[in-house]
C-alpha cells in the first residue's frame, strides 16, 4: 500500500533532477511489488523533525515487524567501499570520495525511532495492562544505486554487499527481510519477532503522515523567513495620511463637506452653486476622491498583493475586496444622498478620524465623468486580478487524439500521467504554472484529484480530477 507518493520535481539543478529521477525509479519498483499489498506500507520522501533535528527519508518500508529505510543514490560510474565502510565513486576515470549511504539512513532511522518511542503510548496496544512498545522490532537499512553503476561487490564486506541493491532487485530484497509473514511458516522456523495489529500499522501511517505535514509547513516558514531576511530592508516611512485607505477617506469625506456648505451658502447668494468649480478645474473639489486618490489605492493594492505573493499566503486574493467594496459602496450611495437643504449650515463639523466606507458623496462629484470613468477601471481591474489570482481549473487533454473525459490517472517512473482509453496513448501531467507561466510545477495527489503547485508564485491549481 502507497501511503504518500513521491513528488514531481520543479527545480532548476541538473544534478538534482538526476537524484529526483533515481528516487522516482526506486518509488516505481516499488509500488509494482507492494502497492497492493495491505501488510506493507510505502512512504517516499518522508520528512519528519525530532527536537532540532531533521530527517528527510527517501524511501520508508513498514511492514508488521518493523522498518526499512532505503536511500536512493544517483550513482553513474563505479562504486567502491573498503573495509572501513568508507565509499567512493569514479566519474570520468576519476576516483573520488563519497559520504556513505548506509551511514546517512541510520542517523534517519535514528530519528524515526527516538520519535515513535516517544509517541508509544498512543500508537501501540496494551496486552495483558502491559504499554506495546518498539523494542524488538527490526530495523534494517538498505542503499538502491543507479542501475547503470558498476558495483565492486568483492572489495565489499558481506553485510555491506547485502544493504546495496539496484532498484530492479528491491522486490527480493525487501521481501527477503520481511520474512515468512503465516504463523505455520513462522513457527516451523522458529520466528519470535513481534508483530504489529492492523489497528497500530493504521496509527503509525496516519502519525507519520501527520509529522511529514508538519516538518514541511515548518520547512516553508523557514525558506520564507530566510529569504526575507536577505533582501534588503526597506528605508522607515514617516506615516502620513495618505498611508490609510480609511484616514484618505475620512480626510476627502471633511473636504467635501465644506465644499458642499460652500456650495450652498454660494447658491444662497445666486451663485448658481459655483463652489465646486470654484475648487476644481472639472467640477471636483481638490481633496475629492479624484483620479490621483483612485491611483494611490490601486498602487497600494498592488502592493499588498505583492507581498502576500512574496510571503506565500494563499489568501492574496482577499487583498482587493475592501477596494472593491469600497467602490459598490461609494457608487449604492450615490443614489441615497440627501437633497441639500433650504438653510446654510452656521460653521462645518470637523473631519471625523475614521469615516464608514459606505458615507455619501456629494452628487456633484460621482457626477463627473473622470470620476466614473476612474471608478469604473479600478472595478475591471479588480476583477482581472482576481481572476488572475485564481483560475479556473486546468483540463488535461490526451495528447494524441484531445480526448478529456475517458482518461485515467496513473504513476510510472517519471511521474503522474493520463492513459487514453480511446487510443491508449499516455500523457504527462507535468506543464507550467497558468498564473505565472512558470516552466515546471510540482505534483501531488489527494484521492482522486491531481493538484499543481508552484513554487514561484504559489498557485495552486487542479490539474486532472478522476471520474467515477
Amino acid at each position: 500500500m502507497i501511503a504518500k507518493e513521491k513528488e514531481a520535481y520543479s527545480g532548476d539543478d541538473e544534478r538534482a533532477r538526476y537524484g529526483h529521477r533515481q528516487e522516482e525509479d526506486v518509488a516505481f519498483h516499488l509500488r509494482r511489488a507492494f502497492g497492493d499489498d495491505p501488510e506493507v506500507v510505502i512512504f517516499n520522501d518522508l520528512r519528519l523533525k525530532y527536537g532540532e533535528e531533521n530527517a528527510q527519508i527517501d524511501h520508508l518500508v513498514m511492514h508488521p515487524f518493523g522498518f526499512i529505510i532505503i536511500e536512493s543514490k544517483s550513482i553513474t560510474g563505479e562504486v567502491r567501499v573498503n573495509a572501513a565502510g568508507e565509499w567512493q565513486r569514479s566519474y570520468r576515470g576519476n576516483w573520488s570520495g563519497l559520504k556513505s549511504p548506509l551511514r546517512q539512513a541510520e542517523l534517519q532511522q535514528d530519528i524515526l525511532k527516538r520519535l515513535l518511542i516517544e509517541h508509544r503510548t498512543r500508537l501501540m496496544n496494551k496486552t495483558l495492562g502491559l504499554q506495546g512498545g518498539f523494542a524488538g522490532r527490526q530495523w534494517k537499512v538498505l542503499c538502491a544505486v543507479s542501475s547503470n553503476a558498476i558495483v565492486h561487490r568483492d572489495d565489499m564486506a558481506k553485510g555491506v554487499s547485502a544493504q546495496v541493491v539496484k532498484p530492479e532487485f528491491l522486490h527480493e530484497q525487501v521481501s527477503g527481510l520481511i520474512g515468512a509473514r503465516s504463523m505455520v511458516k513462522r513457527a516451523l522456523l522458529f520466528d519470535t519477532r513481534p508483530e504489529f495489529t492492523k489497528d497500530e500499522l493504521e496509527r503509525v501511517s496516519e502519525f507519520l503522515l501527520k509529522q511529514d505535514a508538519r516538518s514541511r509547513r515548518a520547512h516553508a516558514v523557514e525558506s520564507v523567513r530566510r529569504e526575507v531576511s536577505r533582501r534588503p530592508q526597506p528605508a522607515a516611512k514617516t506615516p502620513d495620511a495618505a498611508d490609510s485607505a480609511a484616514s484618505r477617506w475620512a480626510v476627502n469625506e471633511g473636504s467635501l463637506r465644506e465644499s458642499d456648505s460652500k456650495a450652498l451658502a454660494n447658491k444662497d447668494l445666486g451663485n448658481n452653486g459655483a463652489g465646486y468649480s470654484a475648487h476644481g478645474s472639472n467640477g471636483i473639489g481638490d481633496n475629492a476622491p479624484g483620479s490621483h486618490e483612485l491611483d494611490d489605492q490601486e498602487r497600494h493594492n498592488k502592493k499588498q498583493r505583492a507581498m502576500a505573493r512574496q510571503g506565500g499566503d494563499s489568501s492574496a486574493v482577499a487583498v482587493a475586496i475592501p477596494a472593491a467594496a469600497a467602490v459598490n459602496e461609494a457608487k449604492a450611495s450615490a443614489e441615497s444622498v440627501a437633497k441639500p437643504k433650504a438653510e446654510t449650515r452656521a460653521e462645518t463639523p470637523a473631519p471625523p478620524t475614521e469615516a464608514p466606507v459606505g458615507s455619501p458623496v456629494p452628487e456633484a462629484c460621482l457626477a463627473s465623468p473622470q470620476l466614473s470613468e476612474h471608478l469604473d477601471r479600478i472595478t475591471a481591474r479588480l476583477k482581472a486580478s482576481a481572476t488572475t489570482q485564481a483560475p479556473p481549473e486546468v483540463r488535461v487533454q490526451c495528447q494524441k487524439c484531445q480526448e478529456k473525459d475517458a482518461l485515467l490517472g496513473r504513476y510510472g517512473p517519471y511521474g503522474y500521467y493520463v492513459k487514453c482509453q480511446v487510443c491508449n496513448a499516455n500523457t504527462s501531467l507535468k506543464q507550467g504554472c497558468p498564473a505565472c507561466e512558470h516552466h515546471s510545477v510540482r505534483l501531488s495527489k489527494s484521492g482522486a484529484v491531481y493538484s499543481g503547485h508552484c513554487p514561484q508564485c504559489e498557485h495552486e491549481f487542479v490539474i486532472f480530477r478522476q471520474l467515477d
